[in-house]
């Protein structure tokens, strides 16, 4: 697929990784699961590792995903460490 993605397409992939990423925080989706779609967001849809960062600081912050502030921070720092490689 090409790295030229439609918006509608490149909206759908910061959702799709988005709900990964907040399933993992949570503890219903295996970090190697989040990390593949994380890549293949990066390499199939064009999404920016940078935007991914950012999107997973908000997942932290957003007062809808029901978990310690704490736990989400923990749970994150692999993903974070995962996107600057």
């Amino acid at each position: 697929m090409s790295t030229e993605t439609t918006p509608f397409t490149r909206n759908w992939a910061l959702n799709w990784v988005r709900g990964s990423i907040e399933s993992y925080l949570r503890g219903s989706t295996p970090i190697n699961i989040v990390k593949g779609r994380i890549k293949r967001a990066i390499e199939s849809y064009g999404l920016k590792p940078e935007e991914i960062s950012t999107l997973i600081s908000h997942v932290q912050i957003d007062p809808s995903l029901i978990i310690p502030r704490e736990l989400g921070e923990y749970r994150a720092r692999p993903l974070l460490e995962f996107i600057k490689q």
